[in-house]
């Protein structure tokens, strides 16, 4: 759980105390009854949305490997000879 979600279940709390402390009686506990499901749905809509935000920038921050990179990996297997390397990174240096 990130820092934005440990803040919004923070914040939730703190609106299901205020509801329960803020009403007396009877009539008060009803009320607060109500409050509490009310921000616990409307928390759990803002989760969700929060939840979608996040998985939909996640995919976009990934980036895609340079050439360089790729033309290492592939040395390292042995599927390119070191002259061929050499060759490869004096092409992509330029």
């Amino acid at each position: 759980m990130n820092s934005k979600d440990s803040t919004l279940w923070i914040l939730i709390a703190l609106l299901v105390a205020i509801a329960l402390l803020s009403g007396g009686g009877m009539m008060g506990f009803g009320m607060g009854f109500g409050v509490i499901i009310m921000v616990l749905f409307w928390g759990a809509i803002i989760w969700l949305v929060i939840s979608l935000v996040n998985a939909g920038t996640k995919k976009s921050e990934e980036t895609p490997e340079s050439a360089l990179t790729i033309l290492k990996k592939r040395y390292a297997k042995g599927e390119i000879t070191r002259e061929q390397y050499l060759e490869m990174e004096k092409e992509l240096m330029r």
